[in-house]
């Protein structure tokens, strides 16, 4: 959907912007007004990711002790296809946040190059939540706006555009969202245009909503709130969305592209359907 707005610019510099007009690739001031913001927006696309893979950790089927995001999916750990999608959307500085069994991660990974990106590790010796474990990250990811990824997903989310949209609506905070038919267990939004107006954490089941599909990306200031939320144990979906939807400070990024978290209640049935979308992707 597009909108129509009426700008006014310098004559010298609408000179400029008509002269990259070819009726061919640029059709338009229109056209090139847009082109050259969109250019603006990739071009200032964060190379920065924080990727949540403590929490505890699990058995099943020959792994032994392993962190959730390590659990196998058609040869690969579910991590391995979250650093790779990173990758595909050039966000290449990683900083990896691990708990225990962290140590299966960076032997697994090490230093990420050789899977095209920089990866850092900080860790949070016991689960205190999401929120807490975001914490450690302070004064590590700069002042521009950074992506925080559950390490248990597996995905294929245009990044680029999420950013995009995220600038444009100057949000403090963006979420990914996507379809479910059945909600439970999943934080459950309400959405004005791209405003998320309500979040309830893992309702009773909910029919055809969009929920949080753990991909966001937050401006800095987020650490002043989670440091205010000031809890022992602090849970980004839990603790800070609901009060950032309150004070209209959390907007949602709709998505219709494969997605799929692993469920630690029901592992067989969770990594068969991890295995399914894992399947659409070509290895590379």
């Amino acid at each position: 959907m597009k909108e129509r707005l009426t700008i006014t610019l310098d004559s010298k510099l609408l000179e400029s912007l008509d002269a990259t007009i070819d009726g061919v690739n640029v059709r338009n001031r229109s056209h090139a007004i847009e082109r050259l913001l969109d250019m603006v927006l990739t071009q200032s696309m964060t190379k920065k990711a924080i990727v949540l893979a403590g929490g505890n950790t699990l058995s099943f089927k020959g792994q032994h002790d392993v962190p959730k995001p390590m659990l196998m999916v058609k040869g690969r750990p579910i991590l391995e296809y979250v650093i790779r999608e990173l990758k595909r959307n050039e966000i290449t500085e990683v900083l990896m946040a691990i708990g225990h069994g962290g140590e299966k991660i960076v032997s697994y990974f090490g230093d990420g190059s050789m899977f095209g990106v920089s990866i850092n590790y900080i860790k949070e010796d016991t689960p205190k939540g999401t929120a807490n474990a975001l914490s450690l990250a302070r004064g590590l990811v700069g002042s521009a706006p950074f992506f925080v990824i559950n390490g248990d997903n597996i995905f294929k989310i245009n990044l680029k555009e999420m950013y995009k949209q995220h600038v444009s609506t100057k949000a403090l905070a963006t979420i990914s969202l996507a379809t479910a038919d059945v909600t439970l267990g999943f934080g459950v939004t309400r959405l004005d245009g791209f405003k998320v107006t309500r979040f309830l954490e893992k309702p009773a089941n909910e029919k055809g909503k969009l929920v949080s599909a753990g991909i966001y990306l937050f401006n800095p200031a987020i650490f002043d709130i989670i440091e205010k939320e000031g809890a022992a144990r602090s849970m980004l979906e839990r603790n800070v969305f609901p009060k950032l939807s309150s004070s209209g400070n959390l907007y949602g990024y709709a998505f219709s592209t494969p997605w799929y978290p692993l469920d630690s209640k029901n592992i067989g049935e969770s990594l068969a359907k991890l295995e399914k979308i894992a399947a659409t992707f070509e290895r590379e």
